[in-house]
């Protein structure tokens, strides 16, 4: 077993608890890596299974747990689901990894049913630069507003700047925003778990620009409009 995330199944328990499934709700992990939190809730009682674009995890996932539901694909791009499909989606330090989690976020939407339940644990920026957050906003739309050119979809995904996530960290409000105003969803919680990352992410402090940024850990639980 290898848990690659700060906080292990402490935080794993602590969501849960908030997004407060019931027992056989069928929940997708993305970027469930070698298939330790998917086999956790199964025993949990629910209904659980993973994605990972990582295919030697998926056959460790495989291996040490025999009989699991993980498949690989790209988490980003859950086309292989049907809209209304999960009760809940789980995205364990994976969001940040993603390419374009803007597009992530709205294809776990897709596939969530009404009243569904998003869980993301990721790294935030504590106290981020304003000029930064605006730097990024802007060069975000105007990224937005670039037109796509035929063959751009069998180039591959491209990574592109977003308004709420910078260099594998997010910004908090930015983030709630796109969760609550451009998805509709309802953000249940937010809390801050910066002391899980102890022993586990030693260097807290980065530089960006020459100036430095102070990375935390937050776990946030969001749910699909019930109407």
């Amino acid at each position: 077993m290898t848990i690659a995330r700060p906080g292990g199944f402490t935080v794993t328990d602590r969501v849960l608890e908030i997004a407060d499934y019931k027992a056989k709700s069928r929940v997708l992990d993305v970027g469930c890596g070698e298939g330790d939190t998917v086999d956790y809730m199964n025993k949990m009682g629910l209904e659980a299974e993973g994605i990972d674009i990582n295919l030697a995890k998926v056959d460790v996932a495989k291996k040490q747990y025999p009989g699991i539901n993980v498949r690989f694909g790209d988490g980003g791009i859950l086309e292989d689901y049907m809209s209304y499909t999960f009760d809940g989606i789980i995205m364990e330090c994976s969001l940040s990894t993603l390419p374009q989690p803007d597009e992530a976020l709205h294809e776990a939407y897709c596939v969530l049913k009404k009243g569904g339940r998003l869980i993301i644990t990721d790294y935030y920026e504590i106290d981020p630069d304003p000029q930064q957050v605006k730097a990024v906003a802007i060069e975000a739309d105007r990224q937005s507003r670039i037109p796509h050119n035929e063959g751009d979809c069998e180039a591959g995904t491209v990574s592109h700047f977003t308004n709420f996530c910078f260099e594998g960290a997010f910004y908090k409000e930015p983030l709630i925003s796109m969760l609550e105003d451009e998805l509709g969803m309802r953000v249940m919680a937010f809390e801050d778990r910066t002391h899980d990352m102890d022993g586990y992410y030693t260097k807290v402090k980065t530089e960006v620009g020459g100036k430095e940024r102070k990375i935390g850990y937050f776990l946030l639980v969001a749910q699909k409009p019930v109407m």
